[in-house]
Parts: C-alpha cells; structure tokens; sequence
C-alpha cells in the first residue's frame, strides 16, 4: 500500500508539471521474461512469465540551466517511485542534483540504464552490493555535485545521502518526539575517465556510519570499459565491508565480460564470482559464488531487443554440505518508447 502510496504521488507530481513547463517529453520500456529454473534433487524445473520491468520517465526543463526527471516502475509486481530529482547547471564543471537518484558508486548499477544491459540481470557482485547498502533502485536520496573537468574527458561525483533508501527521516509536527532508525551520514565518491573513445576507467567509494548502533561500512571498485565498433569488453571488481562491535566482515567480487556485435546480432558471455561475508556465508552455506552467463542479443529495431541467456552457476559449498543445482535459462523481449 505505501508503495502504491508513491507512485500516486509520483503521477500527481507528473500531471502538476503540465501548469508549469511546455518542455515535456516521456520515455518507458516493458520488459517481459520467460525463465526456466533448475531444481535441486532432480526435481522438475520451474517455469514462468513475468514482467521483469515496466518504466514510465517523465522528463523536462523549467529553464536553460535546470533539468527535472521522475521515474515510477512496475517491477516484479510491485509498484516503485524509482528517480525524482532537479538538476542545478551551473557550468559543465559544476552541476547540483537533488531528490533521488543513481548512487555514484558502482558503475554497474543504474549509472548503466536497465535497458541498455548487456546481459537480462546485472552481475552477482552488483546486485549484493546494492542489497548491502540499502538502495531502492540502486538510487539513494540526498544531494550530489557533479561535472565533467579536462574538456568533458573527466567526471567526478560526490553525494550525501540517507543510509536507507527506503527509510527516510520524516519528523512530523504531531510529533512529540523525533527518531531516525539509521541516523548517519553516508557519503559517495565517484571519478571516471575517458581518455579516448570508447574506454572508461572509473573508480568510487562509499562510507557510512550508523551514530545509533555504531555500525560502520564502506564499499569501493574500479571499472575498465572498452565498448567500441562492435567490441565490447567490461571489467569491474566490487569490495565492501562492515563493522559492528568488533566484528569485522568483508565481501568481494568481479566480472568480465566480452562480447562482439555484428550487425543486429551479439553473442556474449560474462564470468563472476563472489565472495559474501562471514554472517552471509554462515547463513547460506555458501563460501564463494561462481557463475559463467552465455548469451545472445537480437537488435530488431532500435527500440525492440530480444536477450536470451543461460548461466552456468558452481557454489563452492561449505563442508558437508550438497552442490546446488540452480542453472538457470531465461530470455526477454524488451519494448522502448
């Protein structure tokens, strides 16, 4: 209901900047999914359609230098209030961003558009490092500076956020007390670099301390893309950890991915693995994730793409425990307007 809640208001929002701006343009995407998924024990395996995403972006300008965007979606079933935030130019080495919005962390997360991926899910270090810290979307909610430096070949980042995406601190009038469930200042840092066309060499960090418990994190990775006439080479590694009480966990992981577009068609494969933390790893029975991604995109018009991919997963268990069998082949249509 509070997510319905959001996305009402979101459309509300929408409708209000008809009274106030004749620079209005729209985007979306539906993506639709069949998957097959391997079961333990011999079993049969399960199989299934979905709507994996369904986006509407609003987006404009009340004058030269200021931008507006709203993102809602319809995910998995669930109604979410993905971006909503104005953008301040000041000049290309200084723009303010405020509302909600891509965290400037990893480059694998929404800073890459959903329905440009390479693949039908992001890497498994990316989505565990978005679980981590408490994104909604991989956005966070807070205020950034940002601008390109070096005559647009340099871009820097840096954002003050919630902790939690989801929780944010509302203190109320009717109030006779205030509390914040994850007070704490969060802070993101992000510098990418393109020395010539088609590479991109970024790194980030991210740092966070909960003043209620104590709880301490921090996150950083590089990233190295080459995407050009057709090949298209990427490289990430992701670490992360966290602190409470005197216990420390750490949690790391990468992939790779290489690919090769001839025409309207791209066969590509990705490797990752990942290595979650000692509480995870306990709790799971897993000591490190591996998985190899064959795939194959269809370009078949510049706004209908077809994906088809099968994973090859290998857990490495801990002792006594059984392999799982969890392949898994899924494909999607994805349609853009």
């Amino acid at each position: 209901m509070k997510k319905k809640t959001l996305l009402m208001i979101g459309l509300f929002f929408v409708m209000s900047l008809f009274s106030f701006t004749s620079d209005l343009h729209f985007k979306g995407m539906i993506q639709t999914w069949f998957s097959v998924a391997e079961q333990p024990h011999g079993e049969s395996s399960d199989y299934g359609f979905t709507f994996r995403r369904v986006r509407f972006k609003p987006y404009g300008s009340f004058s030269k230098n200021i931008r507006w965007l709203l993102q809602v979606g319809w995910d998995r079933n669930s109604a979410l209030l993905l971006d909503a935030y104005i953008d301040f130019t000041i000049s290309k080495a200084f723009r303010i961003r405020i509302g909600q919005f891509p965290a400037p962390g990893s480059i694998s997360g929404t800073l890459s558009s959903s329905g440009k991926l390479d693949f039908l899910e992001r890497a498994l270090v990316t989505q565990k490092w978005g679980g981590f810290n408490k994104f909604t979307g991989y956005r966070a909610l807070g205020i950034q500076f940002h601008g390109d430096l070096l005559g647009e070949k340099l871009y820097y980042a840096v954002m003050a956020a919630n902790q939690d995406t989801a929780e944010p601190f509302i203190p109320r009038l009717k109030s006779s007390e205030y509390e914040n469930k994850s007070n704490g200042a969060r802070l993101w840092a992000r510098l990418e670099a393109g020395p010539v066309p088609g590479l991109r060499i970024g790194t980030f960090f991210g740092t966070t301390k909960e003043t209620g418990t104590l709880l301490r994190k921090s996150s950083y990775g590089a990233h190295l893309f080459f995407v050009k006439k057709g090949l298209n080479f990427k490289i990430e590694y992701i670490a992360g950890s966290d602190s409470l009480q005197g216990i420390n966990n750490k949690y790391n992981g990468m992939y790779a991915v290489l690919g090769y577009k001839l025409k309207k068609v791209e066969p590509i494969c990705r490797y990752g693995y990942y290595t979650p933390d000692d509480y995870q790893s306990l709790k799971e029975g897993v000591e490190k994730f591996i998985d190899i991604t064959i795939g194959i995109n269809y370009f078949f018009k510049a706004n209908i793409k077809f994906q088809a991919n099968y994973v090859f997963r290998d857990e490495e268990m801990a002792a006594g425990l059984p392999e799982l069998q969890n392949n898994l082949f899924y494909c999607c249509l994805q349609y853009t307007f």
